[in-house]
């Protein structure tokens, strides 16, 4: 008996011992102070990494002139990040920029910002909990989101209210969910949409003010 005993005891503090190891390391969150640039032509890879709005850049409500946690310029790509809360402005594009595998797990003021001319593509990641839009385009672009699910928002993609510049938006392969408004909304009468192969639900009007529109293979459930 005094040996079972023993042996129990031993079990006992083995069991205590292990409830203070430390479970799963993450690597920590990033509070950023200063917007991340990511040069012309380059890639940055974040591998994961959660990062958060520091309150110098804003406190991710919708108020106008926050600053965004990264700038993408012309030529280069940002990959493989995890934006919590708050993301004050998000991500703003400058040029022919790739978005590859970006989570925004609460969107601030706005997911991405386009701030320049060009084609900018966005594949793989999601976004959520976007109060107003979820993209928001400011010059004229191609603007391209493929593998991408959207949900809990006021709008998909909004091209700049009052703006009368030509913009292409192409969707495809995404799952959009619960937006209030629509999925694109323009003012201009010349700015085109085409999504294909993407499913949607509860999305609103679905097109505000899009003239231009191609649809194929896509499923509303």
């Amino acid at each position: 008996m005094k040996k079972i005993a023993s042996i129990l005891l031993m079990l006992g503090l083995f069991i205590g011992l292990c409830q203070f190891q430390p479970s799963t390391v993450f690597a920590a969150d990033e509070v950023v102070q200063q917007t991340i640039v990511v040069p012309k032509n380059t890639t940055y890879d974040g591998k994961g990494k959660r990062f958060i709005a520091g309150s110098a850049l804003g406190d991710g409500s919708q108020k106008e002139g926050q600053k965004p946690v990264f700038k993408v310029e012309d030529g280069a790509t940002l990959k493989n990040v995890v934006l919590g809360a708050p993301a004050a402005d998000g991500v703003h594009t400058y040029g022919n920029v790739n978005i590859t595998n970006v989570v925004w797990e609460d969107v601030g003021e706005d997911a991405l910002t386009v701030k320049k001319e060009g084609k900018v593509t966005i594949d793989g990641g999601s976004a959520q909990k976007a109060s107003d839009k979820i993209f928001q385009i400011n010059k004229a672009s191609t603007f391209t989101v493929k593998n991408f699910k959207a949900d809990n928002g006021g709008k998909f993609i909004r091209q700049l209210g009052g703006s009368t510049f030509h913009t292409d938006v192409i969707i495809d392969r995404c799952t959009i969910t619960n937006m209030k408004e629509a999925i694109f909304r323009t003012d201009s009468k010349t700015s085109t949409v085409t999504m294909t192969n993407t499913r949607y639900s509860n999305v609103g009007q679905k097109w505000i003010g899009v003239q231009h529109v191609t649809e194929k293979n896509n499923t509303s459930f």
